[in-house]
């Protein structure tokens, strides 16, 4: 049988500390793979290395908790899958020129320069003998909400001048991303 990505599971929330913290406390009760946690605002949203992720109201805020196979492929090639999902949802829906900057970061093009429209974070829990029990997979996408000036950032409402559907987005980056996951958590 051939192994497919499907989001079991959507916990909406309309606000949170972060949608990690939320994963990473429900990932060791449940046994479930795909769930999806998502919320309109994070009030202590983070990046690699405790940074901050600003997560204003409007952007695309959730995490996924993975359960992978026996034979994944490793952790840094899943954050860039990821990238690529991100990148092509925004090519596909808003024709958004943009690149992967590694290792866990989506930039895209204003017409002059590259900023940060995405971030991406992963942290897992492994099991004695070595192999992962979850994976808590989380993605920021800078969308109708205005990240700070002092950031080299910004959103697809400040590229395209229109509002994105965060509704849409999120489904168009579910299928982009279920062919990458597949091939990394190789069945």
């Amino acid at each position: 049988m051939d192994f497919k990505f499907t989001v079991n599971r959507t916990i909406q929330l309309e606000e949170t500390s972060s949608t990690q913290d939320v994963a990473k406390e429900l990932a060791p009760l449940c046994k479930e793979d795909g769930i999806l946690i998502i919320t309109k605002k994070q009030t202590a949203g983070r990046g690699r290395f405790e940074r901050v992720w600003e997560s204003k109201e409007g952007g695309l805020y959730f995490s996924l908790i993975l359960r992978p196979n026996a034979k994944t492929m490793p952790l840094d090639l899943l954050s860039i899958k990821a990238g690529r999902a991100v990148a092509q949802t925004l090519k596909d829906l808003y024709n958004i020129k943009s690149k992967i900057k590694l290792p866990n970061d989506v930039l895209a093009f204003d017409g002059k320069e590259y900023k940060k429209i995405s971030g991406i974070l992963i942290e897992t829990s492994a099991q004695a003998d070595g192999g992962l029990d979850w994976i808590a997979l989380g993605i920021g996408i800078d969308t109708n909400n205005t990240p700070s000036k002092k950031l080299n950032a910004a959103s697809v409402k400040q590229l395209t001048k229109k509002q994105a559907d965060n509704q849409e987005l999120l489904q168009k980056f579910l299928q982009n991303f279920a062919k990458e996951y597949v091939s990394w958590n190789i069945a």
